[in-house]
């Protein structure tokens, strides 16, 4: 497998930030689920929160190095069925790059103002900057829960039906691009 891009498939070095952050992505959900299994002020349910917390600090992170990556080199050519199409898969494919780095950034945000530190799972801890404001925090609460994070499912919907129609119905065999085996 090569690490740089071809002109037909992702290489390795896009394909391991593809699928990270899909996984960390996944891991975070996860983490936040079984935060709310447990009564609040118990121990379970703050370190389910600072995994969540943790995993999302890693989202935002590795967005930038995925970022810098995909701009420091040529994408694959397009699959193009029609002008369209091509111009709804890529408002996708920024969109999705905007999402993540707006949920981990919110959540980075609304902890600041909830006058929370964050701990990169106990390597280090990103202190509070600003003045507490439970209100603020809680608006900003709202944007993480309420409208960030059905965004990014929307999109991550869209992103895969979108794959699954080049797969099976156009029979591009798109999924090879990605695949890393």
């Amino acid at each position: 497998m090569l690490v740089r891009n071809s002109t037909d498939r992702w290489g390795g070095v896009a394909q391991f930030f593809h699928w990270a952050m899909f996984l960390l992505i996944v891991g975070a959900w996860f983490a936040v689920e079984q935060h709310s299994e447990y009564p609040k002020g118990s121990l379970e349910r703050g370190e389910w929160m600072d995994l969540h917390k943790a995993i999302g600090l890693t989202v935002f992170f590795l967005l930038w190095a995925r970022l810098g990556w995909r701009l420091s080199g040529p994408a694959p050519t397009p699959v193009i069925t029609n002008i369209w199409q091509h111009r709804a898969a890529v408002l996708v494919h920024w969109g999705l790059y905007f999402v993540m780095l707006m949920m981990p950034l919110s959540g980075l945000v609304m902890s600041q103002f909830a006058g929370r530190e964050i701990s990169w799972f106990g390597v280090f801890q990103i202190p509070v900057f600003v003045a507490e404001n439970k209100d603020l925090a809680a608006q900003i609460k709202d944007l993480h829960e309420g409208v960030w994070w059905p965004l990014l499912l929307g999109l991550v919907g869209i992103h895969v039906v979108a794959t699954l129609w080049h797969q099976f119905v156009v029979k591009d065999d798109i999924l090879k691009r990605m695949r890393p085996f």
